[in-house]
């Protein structure tokens, strides 16, 4: 499975003015150099590569790049609010680093079948949260007409 830096997507999400954290390549400098973008890519990367959040140590990422343990706090904020504007609600970037580390660790122990399977249960998960969207905003739309 490719990484989220490889995929050619533009830096800037297209519903906002925030940057798109998948899309930032990481810098080869050292990590005490990158600026908050930068920084933010790299954790929200870690977060996909531990499988959950939780599993990053703010006192060592803060000593990592060379800020305090609540400016990696902040940062985990708008990596947060990121995801939100992206994947939906704020939890699911818990489920989505989970279904991407699952994926990956199922294909290089060679357990493909799985790694499909788990593949396809992450697209009817990100499917179905889409179907539910939609059917929000349609059910909005409903209201708004009804009230007028």
């Amino acid at each position: 499975m490719s990484s989220p830096r490889q995929t050619g997507r533009s830096s800037v999400v297209e519903s906002s003015n925030q940057p798109n954290y998948a899309a930032i390549e990481i810098p080869s400098k050292p990590p005490t150099e990158y600026n908050h973008v930068e920084r933010r890519a790299e954790l929200l990367q870690q977060v996909h590569d531990l499988g959950h959040p939780s599993m990053i140590h703010q006192g060592e990422a803060a000593e990592r790049y060379g800020v305090s343990q609540q400016q990696i706090s902040k940062d985990l904020d708008r990596i947060a609010e990121y995801v939100e504007e992206n994947l939906g609600a704020r939890h699911e970037l818990s489920i989505d680093a989970v279904f991407q580390r699952s994926i990956r660790g199922l294909l290089e122990e060679g357990e493909y079948r799985k790694a499909a399977r788990t593949a396809k249960d992450y697209d009817e998960w990100v499917t179905g949260r889409t179907d539910l969207e939609e059917i929000r905003e349609q059910l909005e739309f409903l209201k708004e007409v009804h009230d007028t």
